[in-house]
């Protein structure tokens, strides 16, 4: 064998690793899709909903900067709150919905203090919200 076959012989044996991996990719992005597509629906529909609210503030539908985040804010909160009770009513959908809950709620008290900019209250509002969300979360009873 000549030293080229030798170099020719490696090259295709990486072409092939690198297109099993970008096949195993590929793979597992389905199969996380599978597993988990409301996770993906959600996802989806926050980007398009960024897109919507930054058109908004293009057009200037939104006189103050602020007021756009927190729609945006509002309009995500509202989303992962869809999903967490879609979770809860399919059950071939249920999974653990109290990190949802509270990424919901952060969203939304986000979206109060950007709107209203009284930060000083609404802040410590939404951490207690989180507070008891989590002491609710281990005190109640599970099914």
């Amino acid at each position: 064998m000549a030293p080229d076959d030798g170099n020719q012989y490696r090259g295709e044996k990486q072409d092939e690793k690198e297109q099993e991996k970008k096949q195993e990719k590929g793979q597992s992005m389905d199969e996380k899709y599978r597993r988990n597509p409301l996770g993906f629906v959600s996802f989806g529909l926050i980007i398009i909903w960024l897109g919507v609210t930054l058109l908004l503030k293009n057009q200037e539908v939104f006189l103050d900067e602020d007021h756009s985040w927190a729609v945006f804010a509002w309009g995500a909160g509202v989303i992962i709150f869809v999903e967490a009770f879609l979770r809860l009513a399919v059950p071939r959908w249920r999974r653990s919905v109290f990190g949802s809950f509270i990424w919901g709620a952060v969203a939304v008290g986000v979206g109060f203090g950007l709107w209203f900019e009284n930060w000083e209250i609404i802040g410590p509002i939404v951490v207690i919200a989180i507070g008891v969300a989590i002491l609710l979360g281990r005190l109640l009873p599970r099914r």
